[in-house]
């Protein structure tokens, strides 16, 4: 049996396919313009959802093209918001994570280059040479960064701290994965009530709204395939997720502040949950149709999400 096979629709049919399906398109010019810029499956495909009954059926009346569009920019501003946030949280772990190692092995290349300062005896010891790998060919790479071709050339070894700017936010998990128990440990103790295996999962599902971020894909509705695990400490008072409420895991964008309200400092966290609830009220000001209420409820946020705290 042959695939069925999409057609090419131009703006016009774009514009008109939309009309039939129940959405409003006063401003046919300007829709021509956005889907020019933004693209019909950026714009349509990625945002309609919650703007419909069921997935094939028509708009919810009154839907117009402009609120389609206020969802758009809404998670285009997440995105550049929580993107922000991951790597300040990125280039914090390098510094503590290149500290605890350099403080125990010394800074000289080797010391990250020797099998024996890793966990041989761990459940990642068969990581331990891919990454050995991965940091000799960063470390030794002819067109590597000039900070480390300066210290190659230079001094005749790079350095983790420097080495680190350089690496993918992937390797540094594996870094901190196949590092010895204690210096996991000494890494985690920076963060209110963490163990070393609570903040690995809790990096990992961060990576995974990181790539989200930096290809520009949907945010508000993504669901990491890895879930944080149970955070008793965590309070808020309802949560749809949740049956305690004391008590959350998940894997929603609620999850991923969950991850800030623990790795970020209190300064940076107040002013992320002052920029979220200014995005939120915005296309809630935007958007009759489907308001900030139920945009909150696809992200998984509860109705008090600001209150969380730690204690």
């Amino acid at each position: 049996m042959t695939p069925k096979e999409k057609k090419f629709l131009t703006y016009d049919n774009q514009i008109s396919q939309l009309k039939q399906q129940g959405m409003i398109v006063s401003d046919e010019a300007f829709a021509k313009d956005i889907l020019a810029q933004i693209g019909y499956y950026e714009l349509v495909n990625g945002y309609k959802a919650i703007f419909k009954r069921d997935r094939r059926g028509s708009y919810l009346p009154g839907t117009r093209f402009e609120e389609l569009l206020a969802l758009y920019k809404c998670d285009e501003n997440l995105r550049q918001l929580c993107f922000k946030y991951i790597l300040r949280i990125e280039i914090h772990m390098r510094s503590l994570l290149s500290y605890a190692f350099s403080e125990r092995y010394g800074a000289g290349q080797q010391a990250y280059l020797t099998r024996e300062n890793y966990d041989t005896e761990g459940p990642d010891a068969k990581e331990i040479n891919r990454l050995i790998g991965e940091l000799n060919y960063a470390a030794n790479r002819a067109d590597k960064a000039i900070y480390v071709r300066h210290h190659r050339e230079r001094y005749g070894n790079v350095p983790l701290w420097v080495l680190f700017k350089t690496l993918s936010i992937g390797t540094l998990l594996r870094f901190l994965r196949c590092c010895k128990p204690d210096i996991r440990e000494e890494v985690a103790a920076q963060f209110p009530d963490l163990r070393e295996g609570t903040l690995c999962r809790m990096l990992d599902l961060m990576q995974d709204f990181r790539n989200v971020c930096a290809h520009n894909d949907c945010l508000y509705a993504y669901r990491s395939p890895d879930a944080i695990p149970l955070m008793p400490a965590v309070r808020t008072t309802s949560h749809p997720g949740c049956q305690q409420r004391t008590a959350y895991c998940g894997c929603d964008l609620f999850a991923l502040l969950i991850v800030f309200r623990y790795l970020l400092d209190e300064d940076d966290y107040a002013r992320c949950i002052a920029a979220i609830d200014h995005i939120i009220g915005h296309f809630d000001r935007q958007c009759t149709t489907v308001g900030g209420a139920s945009l909150l409820r696809v992200m998984g946020f509860p109705s008090d999400w600001e209150k969380m705290t730690l204690s």
